[in-house]
This record gives structure tokens, sequence and C-alpha cells, in this order.
């Protein structure tokens, strides 16, 4: 046992074994009026404080001023409580250290009185400001954990192993529409539908106890329920945080409901029509493909019916798309209820549809019976008038069939097949029904060859120019038209009415077009410098498709710039077939050339439609007679009195006229005495190269 003396001796003791402490002990006594000092502190109150020890009993105001008002409002207040009750008291307080920092101390002390009655405290102060750095370092811990969770886009839930809800972050609030107080201690199974609901405890029971683990650490997409009763798609992953006492599940939820509808959109884009809701050519060949997998040797047929509507592109241009789409829209509802449950019908785009027939005879020739009826059908109701805003319309389909069977089973063949039955169909005269046969096939690759001989005639040099004259009533060459002419080196002379037509669909008829124009040009200025006079006008045919393109203007002004000679002398006839779309378009584009002295002729005129609803605005000056009309001029009174309708007509529009395909004088003179005084044909001469033209026509002229 250690015994001390003298109070220094205590003192001195004290401060021994509290230099090894975090603190240091203290004897406070209070003086008059609130006022207190500090009667003895051990040796490690200096470092804490940060004064030297004789500072310390000597300036006692320099240690109570440091400690932080609030902080010695609330001490002053607990040393009053303690001396009126007897109770000891501990706090933590702020304390301004001598070199700026605040440090956080924290003070324990017992009550004493002595024999008049006068308190005093004796306790242990220590320096707690790294633990209170920590608590600090948590609870912003927390709060930045909390506001993460709060604005993470996904809902997060923390349930016990009971599961009840212990936390419900802000996405979860909003996600299930529930407020925080409303969950928070309840099953987390109200926010699932049945089954799930019913069956989630015996979920968490069977993870307890037998560690079976169907989901946890698992995505998987299932059903949520909101407060209002609606069911949502939602992704959840559960994980598991195991402490010595407890378990707890956290559970992340994210809401599929957009990418759901994302994904039924995509599918809709990627395999259906925007316009009619039917399905695409994607989703067809896919239809196509998985019928003809499933299909097995000599079960029942199908059919393909390929199906295009009649005039729809003069529907488009002459009364806009927004019409032409409304009749799109209507037809795909029609076919739609014209097919059978398991057929399917599709949009290819544009004006053409398609339908696959499934589960048709096995018979080969009942199969195509079946089809046609169902052809017929649909031609038959197609062909009832729409209501296309306040106009009734009518339409007709031309549709093309093919049979696909054991031997015919390839996608694309079949496709092709169905579209050349439907070309035949239109062929036939539109509003038409044609079945495949094989000789479809090889017109289309005769075709086929043709485009592909034709893309190379230019460059080989394949192409000429005929030239036929235009004469007036006494035979005088008034002018000529330009006729191209191809001799291929194998197939000989091919007819313009092949070739035309493949040129036209293929878009070859631009750069050929523009070839006839810069040959005609050059032709005609040769002819001007060798033979002035021989050559009035040349006369050159333009097709809708060409004289429509984007850049034939400036095409065209650009060779009037290299053959000023022909300035005045060019006339490019038209058909009708221009006046069907842009009508406002294609008179700027005619009073523009003939700035450039180039004159416009109406070519085949009555052979087409709505010309004479456009006529009086056409910057023309001179009608053509079509040859059907004058071949059978004197012995067909239709045809004679179309011929003198024309020419009465274009009298009184002030405008001239010339017949085409004269091969007789009678037919010359019958024209004539209806008052048409211009002609072109055989009967002066027929489309000749151009030595030949300048031999045949020298001589007329020299005579």
């Amino acid at each position: 046992m250690m015994l001390v003396s003298s109070q220094q001796e205590c003192q001195t003791v004290l401060n021994l074994l509290t230099d090894n402490l975090p603190g240091f002990f203290f004897q406070l006594s209070e003086t008059t009026g609130q006022s207190y000092q500090l009667l003895k502190l051990t040796n490690s109150a200096a470092a804490i404080l940060g004064m030297p020890l004789q500072e310390l009993h000597t300036n006692q105001s320099a240690i109570f001023s440091r400690i932080a008002a609030e902080d010695f409002d609330d001490l002053r207040a607990l040393l009053t409580h303690s001396a009126t009750h007897g109770t000891p008291w501990h706090m933590q307080f702020r304390y301004q250290h001598p070199s700026g920092n605040i440090v956080w101390l924290a003070a324990h002390a017992s009550l004493e009185q002595d024999h008049l009655g006068r308190p005093s405290w004796y306790g242990y102060i220590s320096d707690i400001s790294s633990m209170k750095q920590n608590e600090q370092a948590l609870e912003d811990y927390a709060v930045a954990h909390r506001e993460i969770l709060d604005n993470v886009v996904d809902a997060i839930i923390t349930i016990n192993e009971q599961g009840l809800i212990q936390t419900f972050n802000n996405a979860a609030i909003k996600l299930f529409g529930y407020k925080e107080e409303e969950v928070l201690g309840k099953n987390v199974s109200m926010l699932m539908p049945e089954p799930y609901r019913s069956q989630h405890d015996h979920y968490i029971n069977a993870h307890l106890h037998f560690g079976v683990t169907k989901i946890i650490g698992r995505s998987r997409e299932t059903k949520g329920q909101r407060k209002d009763g609606r069911l949502f798609n939602m992704e959840l992953r559960i994980s598991r945080i195991e402490r010595a006492d407890s378990v707890t599940f956290i559970g992340m939820v994210r809401d599929l409901s957009e990418r759901k509808r994302a994904e039924v959109l995509i599918e809709k884009l990627a395999f259906y029509d925007p316009l009619t809701s039917l399905p695409n050519r994607r989703m067809l060949m896919q239809c196509l493909n998985d019928a003809l997998e499933k299909r097995q040797y000599g079960q029942e047929l199908g059919a393909l019916l390929f199906i295009d509507l009649d005039n729809f592109k003069h529907l488009n241009d002459s009364l806009g798309h927004a019409t032409g789409d409304q009749l799109l829209r209507q037809v795909a509802q029609r076919l739609q209820q014209s097919v059978r449950q398991q057929d399917t019908v599709a949009r290819l785009g544009g004006d053409e549809f398609i339908i696959l027939l499934l589960h048709l005879s096995p018979d080969y020739y009942q199969a195509i019976d079946q089809a046609a009826q169902i052809a017929e059908k649909i031609r038959a109701v197609l062909n009832t008038p729409f209501k296309l805003e306040k106009l009734s319309y009518v339409s007709s389909p031309s549709i093309g069939i093919t049979i696909f069977s054991d031997d015919n089973r390839v996608v694309d063949e079949l496709l092709q097949q169905a579209d050349l039955a439907m070309y035949q169909a239109k062929a036939a005269g539109k509003n038409m029904i044609s079945l495949f046969d094989v000789s479809m096939q090889i017109q289309a690759s005769t075709r086929t060859q043709l485009e592909s001989q034709l893309r190379q005639a230019l460059s080989n040099q394949q192409l000429q120019l005929h030239y036929q004259g235009l004469h007036n009533e006494q035979g005088e060459l008034v002018g000529a038209e330009v006729l191209i002419r191809w001799f291929h080196p194998e197939l000989g002379s091919v007819s313009p009415a092949v070739f035309i037509p493949i040129a036209e669909e293929s878009g070859l008829i631009y750069e050929i077009g523009q070839w006839v124009i810069e040959q005609s040009c050059l032709q005609l200025t040769n002819w001007t410098a060798d033979m002035p006079g021989l050559v009035p006008k040349l006369s050159i045919n333009i097709s809708a498709r060409q004289f429509h393109q984007e850049n034939f203007l400036p095409q065209v002004l650009a060779i009037l710039e290299q053959h000023p000679l022909v300035q005045n002398r060019l006339q490019f006839e038209l058909t009708e077939s221009i006046l069907v779309s842009r009508v406002d378009e294609v008179v700027a584009k005619m009073r523009r050339l003939q700035e450039y002295g180039i004159g416009f002729a109406l070519d085949d005129f009555g052979t087409g439609y709505s010309s004479l609803s456009y006529l009086k605005c056409l910057p023309l000056e001179q009608l053509k007679i079509d040859r059907s009309f004058v071949e059978d001029i004197l012995h067909d009174n239709n045809d004679a009195a179309i011929a003198c309708t024309v020419i009465a007509l274009s009298k009184a529009l002030g405008l001239g006229v010339i017949a085409e395909g004269v091969e007789t004088a009678e037919q010359r003179d019958a024209l004539a005495g209806m008052g048409c005084y211009h002609y072109q044909g055989f009967y002066f001469s027929k489309p000749l190269a151009s030595h030949d033209f300048v031999n045949f026509h020298r001589a007329v002229f020299a005579s």
C-alpha cells in the first residue's frame, strides 16, 4: 500500500497515475455569482488545454473563455442542477485550443460539499475530438448514402429476415405509389401481385432454413403491383447481407415499363408497316420461311397472292399522298377481312400487298382453285367504291398467284413468281388475276438480259438516230422527227416498243434521253453548216420521266449553250402522261425552255386522258393526231370524227396540227379536207439514217 503524508504528495502521486491517461483530473469549485474556479489539475491538462500548468492555475478566466459560449451556458445549467439535486453531471463541449483548432472535450464529475455546504466537483476531462470526427464522418456518410439512395433511378428496398420493410427510397415511393410511412414495418409482399404474394414468406423461410437460393444474386424479370393495383414489368435483383445477429435483404427494382414499351415499338417498327399496321416485308419473309420449314412432303399446299393497285400513282399525284395513304389503309382493312384467320396479309411497300395462304388442298389443281377463289373475292372487295374524304373512288387490283409445293419452296423465287404473275395481270388489261407459269420466268429473264445489254448499247455505239420528215401539203420538208433505233450485233434491230419501256422502268431513259438531245443538236448544227435550209426544225420525243427529272432543265440549257445554231429550231414532243402530276411545275419548265427558242408539241393527242382540262394552260404550238385515228380515217366514221375534232380544236386554240402515220394520198387528202395541212408518214418517207435522210431529201429539195 502506498501512503501519502501531504497534499503535495497526493498531487504528485495523482500526476504520476494520470500522465499516461488520455485526459486529466480536476476539482471545480463554485465561487460567488455562478463563477467557478479550477483548484486542482493533473499534469495532462497542460497538453489538452494548450496552456502551461502554472498559467492554468493563475489564469482561470482564460480557460472558461475558450469554451464555446452556448456550451458554457449548458455547463452552468448542469452545475446548478447538480448542486441543487446533488447529482453527478457529464457533458461534451467545444474548446478553442490556443493553436486555433476547436477540440471536443468530454467531462464527467461527481459532487462533494464541504462542511459549509459549498459544492465542489471532482471529475475527469478527456479529448474526444477524434471520436467526434469519426461520428461526423459516419453521419456524413449516412447522409450521402441516403442522398444517393434517394436519387438513384432504381427503387431500393431493404427488408429483414421476417420480410418486413426497413428502408424505402424515393425511387421506390415513386414506383410503387406508397409513402414511406405506409410501408415501413410492413411485409414486402404487399408490393407483389398473386401468386408471388402468397408464396413470398415461404421463399424467405426456405432460404433462411435450407439455404435454397433461387433468386439471391440474380436478376430476373417479374411483376410488381402499385398502390392503385396496377401491375407493371420490373427487373428484380436481391442481395443478402449477413451480420452476427441478423440478416438483411436488399432488393433493387428497376421499372421495365418503358423498356417493354420500347421493345414493342421497336418490334412494330421492325416487323410492321407503320401506315397500315400490317406485317412488313421482313415479317412476311419470316412467316413464309416458317411455313416452308414446317411443311412436310405431300402435305397441304400454300400460295402467295401478289396484289398491286391499278392507277395508284395517278391518284397519289392528282389528289396527294394523304389521300393515297387513306386508300392504302382502307385496302389493308378490306384485305384482312377477306382472308381466313390462318392467312397473313402483308404490305411490301407503296401499293403492293402480299397475302400468304396456308392449308390449301394437297392436290395442286384444287389448291389453285382455292387460291383463285380467294383472289376473286379480293378483287370484288377492292372493286367496291372507297370513301376518300368526300370522294367516292373506285380502285381495282392486279393479282398474281403462285403455288408453293414440294418442288417450289425457295422464298425469293416464290416472291419473284408472284410478282411476275401480277405484272402479267397488269399487262392483260389490269383488274385481272394471273397464275404464274414458267413462260413468265423466261420472259422476265429475257427482259433482264435486254436491260443489261441496253446498258452497254450506248458505250458500244449500238444506238443510232433516224429521222422522219415532216411535210406540208405541197410535200415540202418543214422539219424532221428524231427516232432512236437499237442495232444489236446478235439480235439485229430491236424494236423501240421493246427497249423504250425497259429504259423507262430501269431509269436508263435519263442517260439515253440526254444522249438523244446532244446528238440531235450536233446533227442539226452540222446540217445547218453544210446544207442551210434543208431541215428547218427537229422534233425530239421527251418522256415524262425525263422531263420531270430534277436536272433536266440545266442539262438542256448546257447543251444549247454548246450549239448556238439550233436556237429556235428545236421542238420537244411531250405525251399526255406528262400532265398526270405537277402541272404547275410542267408549265413553268416549258415556259423557261421557250425563252431559249424551244417549241412544244403534244404527241399522240386524244389517246390519253385529262388533256382537255389542262390544254388551255400549256404553252404549246402544235398538236399531233395519233396514227391510230389516221389509219382508218377513210373507213371508220369515229376515227374521222375524232381527227376532225382535234383539227377544229387546234384551230380554235390557235395551234398548229400535224397528222402522224399518213401512208396514202387518200389519207392525206382526207386530212386536208378537214383542214390539216402538215403530215408525217411512209407516204412521204420512212425514218432514215442521217446520210440516207440527206440524200433522199437533197434530191427532193434540188428538184
